[in-house]
């Protein structure tokens, strides 16, 4: 049996893929270390993975004051992590704990990892935690500020693959520093930095649904979508809290579930309250699925229910619809739980996985500057209607329910350990 070191920075979307997979490879019988920011140890540690802290991932994950500017924490989440100083000191952690490690797999955010597995030649497995990860110009994909001229573009008829080179050219411009780095450790370019200096090239791993991410001719060489990996984050939440969420959904008419993500998620703003009114405009129960600091801020009454963060295998199935940030993993749970979703991405790869779920079918997206309690009740009043979208959604349930994504990454995993 093989030795795995598993490394990542993120939040949760992030992570969970990679948990699942580890978890997998370790009941296959392999031993499993997960190198990790010291908040990810609960996770790792009901994964049954060898958990070691490294990093510092407080800004990365959007944690702090709740007053923060949107764009103060985008500053801080991008300084997080493309820290030359973080990184440096990430690479010498990481090191000691590699160097016994048959092979390393990491997500789109281990820069550390990646280098270390080059400082000591190790067989890498890249993990993305969505397809923005390996963009494609066959399929360009809406980017993080400049979806709006990309929008634009499109109800223009002008073409978005050059948009690819944009976004590409202003990444490496952010990763100068990293790249200096990279040069003091006497190692090669490598390419881009974000993305062909992060990538394998023995096996590259997607674990979304090809229903979304349907292979491209220009992906990186040996790519594989393998599905989704479902990870059930059973430390978040308690049953009593579960059991509660259930006798009020069962209590009435099915409501509709508002769980925020990435930085909404500590900083809702109005959201919540625009979402209330919105609701009653409809005559509409609502689940707000919110952290428990945020809860005395929130509207309250009969229809409500206000619930800490519980796993979306045990929210989203309660509701007529569920609306969400867009984060990749939270579109997997709700085309698992067979229900119609309305979108409202906000920031990061949330655009470009919204547009995946609404070219599929099974979602409707909601833009920022519609965000009033007003287009809030249109929007998810055309949302319950639409039966069309309520059987594509069905339908979708059916094909994500059988996909295993973390046994696919295994084969592929042990293909790749198998003497040649």
């Amino acid at each position: 049996m093989a030795e795995i070191l598993i490394v990542g920075k993120g939040g949760f979307g992030d992570w969970f893929p990679l948990l699942a997979i580890g978890q997998a490879l370790r009941q296959r019988g392999h031993r499993v270390r997960a190198a990790a920011e010291a908040h990810h140890a609960s996770a790792c540690a009901q994964a049954g993975l060898e958990f070691h802290a490294v990093g510092d991932g407080a800004q990365a994950r959007g944690d702090g004051p709740t007053r923060v500017s949107a764009w103060a924490a985008a500053r801080g989440m991008l300084q997080a992590t493309l820290s030359p100083q973080g990184l440096a000191a990430e690479v010498q952690a990481l090191r000691p704990l590699a160097e016994g490690a048959d092979l390393l797999l990491g997500n789109q955010l281990a820069y550390a990892g990646s280098l270390v597995r080059r400082l000591l030649g190790k067989p890498w497995v890249f993990c993305a935690a969505s397809p923005l990860a390996v963009p494609s110009r066959l399929d360009p994909p809406l980017w993080p500020y400049l979806q709006p001229a990309q929008q634009l573009a499109e109800r223009l008829g002008l073409p978005q693959a050059g948009f690819v080179g944009l976004a590409r050219l202003g990444t490496r411009m952010l990763m100068r520093p990293q790249a200096a780095l990279r040069r003091e450790l006497g190692l090669p370019a490598g390419g881009h930095p974000r993305f062909e200096a992060m990538y394998s090239d023995r096996l590259n791993l997607l674990p979304v649904s090809p229903l979304l991410a349907p292979p491209q001719a220009d992906w990186p060489a040996h790519t594989r979508v393998l599905g989704y990996t479902w990870f059930e984050a059973d430390f978040l939440g308690d049953e009593a809290q579960a059991l509660a969420l259930r006798e009020f959904a069962q209590s009435g008419p099915a409501p509709v579930v508002f769980a925020l993500g990435g930085s909404l998620r500590v900083r809702p703003g109005s959201f919540y309250e625009r979402a209330v009114q919105a609701c009653r405009q409809l005559g509409r129960r609502a689940i707000l699925v919110a952290g428990r600091q945020l809860h005395a801020g929130l509207p309250s009454g009969p229809d409500l229910a206000l619930s800490g963060y519980l796993p979306y295998s045990r929210v989203f199935g309660l509701g007529a619809a569920v609306v969400h940030s867009g984060g990749i993993g939270a579109i997997g749970w709700g085309l698992r739980a067979g229900v119609p979703q309305l979108l409202v991405p906000a920031e990061w790869d949330q655009f470009d996985n919204a547009r995946r779920a609404r070219r599929a079918g099974v979602a409707r997206v909601l833009a920022r500057r519609d965000w009033q309690a007003r287009d809030l009740a249109r929007a998810l009043g055309e949302l319950l209607e639409d039966q069309a979208l309520r059987a594509r959604c069905a339908q979708a349930a059916d094909v994500l329910r059988a996909e295993d994504g973390a046994a696919a990454a295994c084969e592929a995993v042990e293909r790749l350990l198998a003497p040649r």
